[in-house]
């Protein structure tokens, strides 16, 4: 299955309301975003709400010290600085059709997200630490280590105005730190992609 297939059978998922809730998630740079956002295009916009969970991963991340890693800066491959009570409130109110007012980001001002609508997709790599029962349908991304340095480098540098020596230096960090914290959601997800070295492979399906 390519990507395009993939798409045209969430496409018809969502219409039929099989699927009412989608999470998208995956570690960084494995293209999850870029995924969720042609999938949200090709839908219809007065139906559909995109949730963006990077807001919810605390800026306070000098408060945690990994015990096996002490020196190590802590990355949001920690379950620990995810606001997921936050997160798992505005969910559940999406999908109790009330209203959320999303937060606010540097490169992204604040919205209103309408409960109005039936169908929601929340994308980032929060998703992969919230109860799997508040979706109906969960697609984790995958890339590796060199497909993700490689997307790392022309994203923070061009829309998050971050040096490239910074990123080169932190970036066996936080794949040490994908390893050992977030590579085990993976496991848990309905579907898994693989698009390391630039292509779209489905590894795995799991029938809902």
């Amino acid at each position: 299955m390519n990507k395009r297939e993939l798409i045209d059978s969430l496409v018809s998922e969502i219409e039929s309301e099989k699927v009412k809730t989608l999470g998208i998630y995956g570690h960084g740079a494995s293209g999850k975003s870029t995924f969720a956002q042609e999938l949200f295009q090709v839908l219809d916009s007065t139906t559909v709400n995109l949730l963006e969970t990077d807001p919810y991963i605390t800026s306070e991340r000098h408060l945690v010290v990994p015990k096996k890693a002490p020196d190590q800066k802590v990355t949001a491959c920690l379950p620990v600085v995810h606001e997921l009570a936050s997160l798992q409130r505005d969910i559940l109110a999406l999908q109790a059709g009330m209203d959320v007012l999303t937060i606010d980001e540097p490169w992204k001002a604040s919205e209103i997200l309408s409960g109005a609508k039936p169908i929601l997709i929340v994308e980032g790599m929060s998703v992969g630490f919230l109860p799997k029962e508040l979706f109906d349908k969960t697609i984790c991304f995958y890339a590796d280590e060199e497909t993700e340095l490689k997307r790392r480098l022309a994203r923070d540098t061009m829309m998050r105005n971050r040096d490239a020596s910074f990123v080169l230096a932190s970036h066996q960090m936080r794949r040490e730190q994908y390893l050992r914290y977030y590579r085990e959601t993976e496991s848990k997800a309905d579907i898994l992609v693989d698009q390391s070295q630039d292509k779209f492979k489905v590894k795995m399906t799991r029938t809902i």
